[in-house]
C-alpha cells in the first residue's frame, strides 16, 4: 500500500471511530481525536449557538452534554474519495431520539474533514438544525436560547473545566 493510500485509511478509520465515540456518549475521546487547536464548524448552525469551535476546550464545553439530550446511532457512512488523501468525505445517518422529549431523531449528514499527523484539524459538518430542534427542544432549550441569543456574542464562549486544560 502506498502512502497516499495508507494516509487515505487512516483518516478514514478515525473519522469512523468519530462516529462510534459520538454515539456511544464518549465526549472527552472524541475531543481528543483533535489536533489541540482543531476546528468544528457548522454552515447552519443551531440559533444563539456559535458556527464555530476551536481548541479542545471550546469542543468540549459544545458536546459535552450531547449523551444527555440524544441517544443517536450512526450508518450508511460512505466515504467519497478525494485526490488528497488527509481529506475526508463523509455522507451518513443518524437515528435515534431526544432522550429528555423521546422524540425520534432522524438526520443525514455531510462532513467535510482534515486531518494531519493522525488528527482532526478541521471538521465541517453539514446538518439540519431543524431535526434536532425537534427531536430534543424543551421549553427550557428554547428559553435558554432566546436568552443567549439576547447576550453579547463575547460572553458566549464556553468556560468551565474539560480536557485540554491546565
Amino acid at each position: 500500500m502506498d502512502a497516499d493510500q495508507q494516509a487515505r485509511t487512516q483518516a478514514q478509520a478515525l473519522f469512523a471511530r468519530n462516529l462510534e465515540l459520538i454515539s456511544e456518549g464518549r465526549i472527552t475521546e472524541w475531543v481528543e481525536l483533535f489536533d489541540p487547536e482543531g476546528v468544528l464548524e457548522f454552515p447552519y448552525p443551531l440559533p444563539g449557538i456559535p458556527a464555530r469551535f476551536t481548541g479542545h476546550r471550546e469542543l468540549y464545553e459544545h458536546m459535552k452534554d450531547f449523551p444527555k439530550q440524544f441517544d443517536v446511532r450512526f450508518s450508511g457512512l460512505t466515504f467519497h474519495e478525494t485526490t488528497d488523501p488527509e481529506l475526508v468525505v463523509a455522507e451518513f445517518v443518524g437515528d435515534g431520539r431526544g432522550v429528555v422529549t423521546g422524540r425520534p431523531f432522524h438526520q443525514v449528514y455531510i462532513s467535510v474533514v482534515r486531518f494531519r499527523g493522525g488528527r482532526i484539524v478541521h471538521f465541517r459538518d453539514f446538518w439540519n438544525p431543524l431535526a434536532t430542534i425537534r427531536a430534543g427542544l424543551t421549553i427550557g432549550h428554547a428559553w435558554r436560547g432566546l436568552v443567549d441569543l439576547l447576550r453579547p456574542a463575547a460572553r458566549r464562549r464556553p468556560k468551565g473545566p474539560g480536557p485540554g486544560r491546565g
